[in-house]
């Protein structure tokens, strides 16, 4: 009896021991990543060596990327999400503040397998609609707008100020990785692979207004990513 009545007072303890051990090492459905990644895009008129009108632009602002995505696995071996890598570069034209920004948005498809233990090897292919901007800030910029417009080969473009000029374009990204899971819920993850645009200088927008942007030779880019990733 005795016996009986210690067994059936650790019954609640071993069935919530059984159930965070599965929730602890079963494999994550949903997945977050944040991280970083390097390119070594040709910016043509974005980059002050072929533009004096635009700021001076550090390596981290060319080369570098800020990276997060979700991800959820619908299948054994295969998952669905979202990505974003952004590049930055903020600085001064004339009086105005300058911030420039190229956002490569991913609709990400993954399959993965298992060599080894806590070692995952996997493939992702991602359509891509892209977004760059172009951003000038000040109290009176009208000015610093003509300049700026001047320099892509614009005339007259009427607008108030600030402004801001944008551009969309399709790509295509293709990445081949590697993912070392320190825990089930934690890993490591690093992709090499390209990123492929179909951007052209033509018809960005400005006020809904039509003008000509900066040429950019980011046609098919080698990419190197490396994140955190966590899941629940």
């Amino acid at each position: 009896m005795e016996m009986n009545h210690r067994l059936q007072s650790l019954t609640p303890f071993i069935f919530w021991f059984m159930l965070l051990s599965a929730s602890l090492f079963a494999q994550p459905k949903l997945s977050f990543h944040l991280g970083g990644g390097f390119y070594s895009p040709t910016l043509g008129m974005l980059d002050p060596d072929s533009n004096n009108v635009i700021p001076s632009l550090s390596a981290f602002s060319k080369n570098m990327l800020i990276d997060w995505g979700f991800k959820y696995q619908f299948y054994p071996n295969a998952r669905i999400g979202y990505a974003r890598s952004n590049s930055y570069h903020s600085g001064k034209v004339g009086d105005s503040g300058f911030l420039r920004i190229i956002s490569y948005r991913m609709l990400t498809f993954e399959t993965f397998y298992y060599p080894r233990k806590r070692m995952e090897l996997n493939f992702m292919l991602a359509p891509m609609y892209n977004k760059g901007t172009v951003k000038l800030t000040a109290e009176s910029s009208s000015g610093d707008w003509d300049t700026l417009l001047g320099s892509y080969g614009n005339s007259s473009v009427k607008l108030s100020t600030p402004g801001e000029m944008t551009k969309r374009w399709f790509g295509l990204a293709s990445m081949i990785g590697f993912r070392y899971y320190i825990f089930s819920w934690l890993a490591v993850d690093g992709k090499a692979g390209f990123i492929q645009n179909s951007y052209s200088e033509k018809k960005w927008k400005l006020e809904k207004e039509k003008i000509d942007g900066p040429t950019m030779n980011i046609k098919k880019l080698p990419v190197f990513n490396i994140h955190l990733v966590l899941g629940w």
